[in-house]
């Protein structure tokens, strides 16, 4: 079965911080086979929707592609999963910005103070604990519209979109 490979790079320009917070990634609630599972692959012709996720203190400078094009459409809710652990009275990280508070499913141990700041997760006693989170995080969606193509067999095309992160 041909193919549409697509690869997503980061960049960091003038005055951007390159160690601040920036995710990228297929968005798995419009990219669905017709049994209406997450696509992984992308024949000619797909579009493809992803999401940017970043630290408040940059924005999107500009979004280039090798072929076809890239529409920006506006922001979305999505949720992430994350098991978290403490072992101490320390902080865990979150893997996304939430948009508001996690939802929280405890097992043993509930931590106490549970409180969120940025990225970061705390509690203040009753560890060890352990949980899982159901994190909800707003995101810049994207839409890739791919150039017009004809593959044969396994014939594969690739793109590459670059995206470059500017100082907010």
């Amino acid at each position: 079965m041909s193919n549409v490979g697509a690869t997503i790079v980061v960049q960091f320009g003038s005055g951007a911080d390159s160690t601040a917070f920036v995710v990228v990634e297929p968005d798995e609630t419009l990219n669905l086979d017709p049994e209406g599972e997450a696509k992984s692959q992308f024949e000619p012709g797909d579009e493809v929707w992803w999401w940017l996720q970043h630290d408040p203190t940059l924005r999107v400078g500009l979004i280039e592609c090798t072929s076809g094009m890239v529409v920006e459409c506006g922001q979305a809710r999505r949720q992430r999963e994350q098991e978290l652990t403490w072992t101490g009275d320390a902080q865990v990280e979150l893997s996304h910005i939430p948009a508001s508070a996690p939802t929280l499913t405890w097992y043993g141990n509930v931590g106490a103070q549970f409180q969120v700041s940025g990225r970061q997760a705390t509690v203040i006693g009753n560890t060890p604990c352990t949980c899982d989170a159901v994190i909800p995080i707003e995101v810049h969606l994207y839409r890739f519209i791919p150039p017009v193509l004809t593959l044969a067999g396994e014939e594969k095309y690739r793109v590459v979109v670059v995206i470059t992160m500017e100082a907010a």
